[in-house]
């Protein structure tokens, strides 16, 4: 129980430190905005085809249709023509066409995370509820979101917006940036290297993978209270938070196709492949906060904090979550990182994931993990499938095309349509909400509207 008090806490209150948050539960519909964030990370951002949907928390516009209404049915985002990828963060929402250079954004904007200089971030007015453009001089690749900062590739290069109190907009400062800056420089001072492919926004740090030689980059900059940099915490050397540093990803034989972040944690997938692009051998990497069992390895068995002598254990050097293939030539080809859960997308159309469990966002019934002698049923440190769509309960889910994982609930697309579970609170499983988490569907249920 003293497990699960303190995991509820740091879901509820201490995932960000920023001061914009004052805490977790309901929130009534309301004409206009509140002046603090209170319910955060529970929203969805999905597609059908490629048109733009959202579902769930709705009190800063972060569902884009014009509205302060929480929806519980997914619904198309009006006035956006075809959508390559989104993203969300604690209460805002990203999208982009990667035939165009620009990222719309609209919902909270306290910090600039919207990216726009015309939306207020003034108390009470920092909000857009229609998407605003975000004006880039190159075809835009890729997004991601932070909890309240906001991460883009456009022509090979990273930029960052937003809040930037623990350097996580990546340009040697703490100012938050209410437009977009470009990163340039690394931890050394060094250019970063010329093309970067991907961005990944945890709750208060950054990731990029760059195109780099013969295994690519991954660099890392922001918040590293739990080594998701992928150093120490208590390092003295001359690593820094506020630009991006290189992780050193001693173990790889193959590229890192993929990255994922977590809110304290993060991941790369390695992959190996043949002359001909076939995938021979896979490795995923994770690293950062590792006591909800998210880095798949007993909690017990990584570093301790010493500080305060807690139960909080982290692991800077990256650790070996996954190698592949599994029986059947079966290849990981998604990633997907929760607040403090982890989803995989398996070759052969199955889903296992990790991690965090006390919403069933995991999507089956767990066994416990032993955390310091301390036995909880919230946490979790072994793959495990997802169950089945079946009435019946038999069998695992089978038939997914594509993953997706937003604070602490997941989606994965089956069969051509976006199937929910974990914390539905708010509705942003495109089901009626839940009045508390025992109500929280622990298995795939469809999305409405869809």
């Amino acid at each position: 129980m003293q497990i699960r008090r303190r995991f509820r806490l740091l879901i509820c209150a201490g995932l960000f430190s920023a001061a914009a948050l004052s805490g977790c539960g309901s929130s009534s519909n309301n004409e206009t905005v509140p002046n603090t964030v209170n319910v955060f990370n529970a929203h969805s951002v999905i597609f059908r085809n490629n048109s733009t949907m959202t579902i769930g928390y709705n009190e800063f516009g972060q569902l884009g249709d014009g509205t302060f209404d929480n929806r519980a049915v997914a619904a198309i985002v009006p006035g956006l023509g075809r959508m390559t990828k989104g993203a969300t963060g604690a209460a805002h929402t990203l999208v982009f066409s990667n035939q165009e250079s620009v990222v719309m954004a609209w919902g909270y904007n306290g910090f600039g995370q919207i990216g726009n200089a015309t939306v207020s971030t003034s108390s009470g007015l920092a909000f857009t509820k229609e998407p605003v453009p975000v004006q880039f001089d190159a075809l835009v690749s890729d997004v991601a979101a932070g909890g309240f900062h906001s991460l883009a590739v456009a022509g090979g290069a990273v930029w960052g917006w937003g809040y930037n109190a623990n350097g996580q907009v990546g340009d040697g400062t703490t100012g938050n940036k209410s437009v977009p800056v470009k990163l340039a420089k690394d931890a050394a001072d060094a250019d970063l290297p010329a093309t970067a492919v991907q961005v990944a926004g945890g709750g208060l740090h950054s990731l990029a993978l760059f195109q780099d030689g013969a295994a690519n980059s991954v660099y890392a900059w922001g918040s590293n209270s739990h080594g998701q940099l992928g150093f120490s915490p208590y390092s003295t050397g001359t690593y820094t938070p506020l630009k991006p540093n290189k992780v050193r990803l001693t173990e790889v034989v193959g590229k890192v196709e993929q990255i994922a972040a977590g809110n304290k944690f993060s991941l790369a997938l390695e992959v190996v492949r043949d002359g001909l692009d076939n995938p021979t051998g896979q490795k995923l990497w994770g690293w950062g906060y590792g006591a909800a069992g998210q880095l798949k390895a007993d909690p017990r068995n990584l570093a301790m904090l010493v500080a305060n002598n807690t139960d909080t254990a982290y692991s800077y050097k990256p650790v070996l979550m996954f190698a592949g293939p599994l029986a059947g030539n079966v290849f990981i080809t998604k990633i997907a990182a929760g607040l403090d859960h982890v989803l995989l997308l398996l070759s052969d159309g199955t889903v296992q994931t990790v991690g965090f469990n006390f919403y069933g966002q995991l999507g089956n019934d767990m066994n416990p993990v032993v955390v310091n002698g301390t036995s909880t049923s919230t946490a979790v440190s072994s793959f495990e499938l997802v169950n089945t769509l079946n009435t019946d309960g038999t069998g695992n889910l089978t038939g997914a095309t594509d993953i997706a994982a937003f604070g602490n609930h997941s989606l994965a697309l089956v069969n051509g349509k976006w199937y929910g579970w974990g914390n539905n609170n708010m509705g942003q499983l495109g089901s009626p909400a839940s009045s508390s988490s025992a109500g929280n569907p622990k298995r795939p249920r469809l999305v409405e509207g869809f």
